[in-house]
């Protein structure tokens, strides 16, 4: 980076002259703690090396059997893909095609995109379409869930352990494995010290200084600094606008949509149990009534905020913002900063109990002896996760700190 850079901090558009990191160290927003950049040792090569290592655990956990589960004499085995396959077969397409994206597709393509930029990096010249790959993983990575997916395999082994015998295959381990290192990738990636070096690769001058009470624009990809004329941003290509538009509204139109699906997400059976040819129905919140009956405290503890509290509490915290937007509430800025990243952090993890039905319902079939098949609910649920996360992600957290921008001006 250059010895001193104007930024402007991309959740409170704060200016912030940013010095030269040393290795190991991480600028922060003085106001509201945003974390403006990290400089790792040797991040190009370990953001590729840890990626392609990724790559391969994830092809070798499509290859093996993933779980083994045996039961009154009969024997199942249940590869990654039979957690996509059985819902097709049992015509919740949908839902088969939610889950393979986002445990397979996405991680992937966001691991091949993140090693086709590094190397670009390392390159004398950048290769064709390395801005556009970029600004491909910025959109990615709200949406990778192969985390969750694993968080939903163990709450399923720890499911069924009671009902028959269990065992992990070679694929569970390979995903594991591919779990770390695609996180060791991701938390390698800073995507301001890509653009800048994007912007050395290309000889591309440093935008002119802005005064510190002056009007400024931030491009919300690259976070290059522009005047309010300009309509495109020089460095990615990035329509340039100063907030996102009709931020608050889309919020609240995504929210509203959310609750309408809440509902039947909690009314319809999320998943149908045959035993010995008897079927009984399994709602989310029936779901964490029998687990707490049968003793399975810390599993009914954990589908209860996943599946209850933190989709209940997120759309309560993103309307209490919106609100407090539009009311021009001149208070606790830095609270409902904080309050905002917790829901974007947490959001996408109401997904493990969609995943845990994918992966029983793959797992158990044994005719009219035992078989899980998926509900309804479960597609009005993983609806409701998709577009409670698309929530979040049209809210301009910027419009917190508004107020005190409007102030100065």
């Amino acid at each position: 980076m250059d010895d001193s850079k104007q930024i402007a901090c991309h959740e409170c558009d704060l200016l912030i002259k940013l010095t030269h990191l040393a290795e190991g160290c991480k600028a922060l927003c003085p106001r509201c703690g945003y974390t403006l950049t990290i400089n790792h040792r040797n991040a190009r090569d370990r953001v590729i090396a840890f990626s392609l290592t990724a790559l391969v655990f994830l092809g070798l956990s499509c290859a093996f059997p993933f779980l083994t589960f045996s039961a009154q004499g009969q024997d199942r085995i249940a590869t990654l893909m039979q957690s996509v396959t059985v819902m097709i077969t049992e015509d919740f397409t949908s839902l088969a095609v939610i889950i393979f994206i986002t445990i397979i597709i996405i991680p992937a393509l966001y691991l091949l995109s993140a090693t086709y930029v590094y190397m670009s990096l390392n390159t004398s010249r950048l290769f064709p379409g390395t801005r556009k790959v970029m600004k491909l993983i910025g959109h990615l990575q709200h949406w990778s869930m192969a985390d969750i997916f694993l968080i939903g395999i163990l709450i399923s082994f720890i499911k069924i352990m009671s009902l028959a015998d269990v065992s992990l295959g070679l694929s569970f381990w390979s995903y594991v494995l591919f779990i770390i290192s695609m996180t060791a990738a991701v938390l390698h990636i800073d995507k301001h010290q890509i653009w800048q070096w994007i912007k050395e690769k290309e000889n591309i001058p440093a935008a002119a200084p802005v005064p510190q009470h002056g009007v400024h624009q931030a491009c919300h990809v690259c976070t290059e600094l522009t005047d309010e004329s300009k309509k495109i941003c020089d460095i990615c290509g990035t329509h340039l606008y100063l907030r996102i538009k009709n931020s608050v509204q889309k919020t609240w139109a995504l929210l509203i949509t959310a609750v309408f699906l809440y509902i039947p997400a909690n009314m319809l059976p999320i998943m149908r149990t045959n035993l010995f040819g008897e079927e009984t129905t399994n709602t989310i919140l029936g779901g964490v009534l029998v687990l707490w009956e049968h003793g399975s405290y810390p599993i009914a503890m954990v589908i209860f905020i996943a599946s209850v509290m933190v989709p209940v509490g997120k759309i309560f915290a993103l309307g209490w913002l919106c609100y407090s937007v539009q009311t021009q509430n001149q208070s606790s800025y830095q609270q409902k900063t904080q309050l905002y990243r917790v829901t974007e952090l947490v959001g996408r993890w109401s997904m493990v109990d969609v995943f845990v039905v994918a992966i029983l319902v793959a797992l158990i079939k044994l005719g009219n002896i035992m078989s899980i098949y998926p509900g309804w609910g479960a597609i009005a649920f993983a609806g409701m996760v998709i577009v409670t996360v698309m929530a979040a992600l049209s809210f301009d957290p910027r419009l917190i700190w508004d107020p005190i921008r409007n102030e100065k001006h």
